[in-house]
């Protein structure tokens, strides 16, 4: 049980940061340059595919981290569809796009670190390109 709250609870806190901020109506963008509300969500779901990587550290069949990638691109669209109700908000396909690269692009850093990492322990190197 500790051991599941350890892999899987930043990541579900993280989500409730999501679902928070996304409750909020009429957020000012969060950077003043254009398409800077892009840059946000990439950011921010870029942190939630990291910490969906850092539950599923212990998984490491293909089909396991599609799976753990489509809960984060799921919670995306979920994120999108609550904004719907949300004063001042709106869903947007491309806003729900971006973060899936987020998610995706989060998941994949961290597993190719953790890949480094593992690599260096065994005196190789990872292939480049």
């Amino acid at each position: 049980m500790i051991d599941t709250l350890i892999a899987w609870g930043p990541a579900a806190a993280w989500a409730v940061v999501l679902f928070l901020l996304s409750g909020q109506g009429d957020l000012p963008s969060p950077l003043a340059f254009p398409y800077g509300d892009k840059l946000a969500h990439l950011g921010l779901y870029t942190v939630l595919g990291a910490l969906l990587a850092w539950g599923g550290r212990s998984r490491g069949s293909a089909a396991q981290h599609e799976r753990i990638i489509l809960v984060g691109v799921f919670y995306g669209a979920t994120d999108e569809v609550h904004q719907l109700w949300v004063v001042g908000r709106s869903a947007s396909l491309t806003d729900f796009l971006v973060d899936a690269v987020g998610v995706t692009l989060g998941y994949a850093i961290l597993q190719r670190f953790w890949l480094a990492r593992a690599l260096g322990s065994t005196g190789r190197s990872l292939p480049s390109g």
